[in-house]
């Protein structure tokens, strides 16, 4: 067996720090929440009777664009907002415990 000296020993526990906290740093980073899964829609409303429909979001599309026909009147439709929803995840349901006889 090799005798260690006091700077072997210095650099060892160095190595065994700095990968201890690579190792901490990966666990934290694989922790975090993840964002919720959105959906971005626009509201369209009637210039002329008001009718609003919420619909999908298309590329190109901005508030104040005037896009399809009313299924009411027949005027066109503006676009008055653009957002984002988010996406409902099925909640688990718990199962009841089994009743042993």
């Amino acid at each position: 067996m090799i005798p260690l000296t006091g700077q072997d020993m210095i650099y060892y526990l160095a190595i065994i720090a700095a990968i201890g906290l690579a190792v901490y740093f990966l666990l934290e980073t694989s922790r975090r929440p993840k964002e919720p899964e959105t959906e971005t829609k626009e509201l369209l409303k009637c210039i002329k009777c008001g009718y609003t429909i919420e619909k999908e979001y298309s590329v190109g599309d901005f508030i104040g664009l005037v896009k399809d026909k009313c299924p009411k009147c027949g005027s066109p439709l503006k676009i008055i907002a653009i957002y984002d929803v988010v996406k409902k995840t099925p909640e688990k349901t718990l199962k009841p415990p089994k009743q042993y006889t």
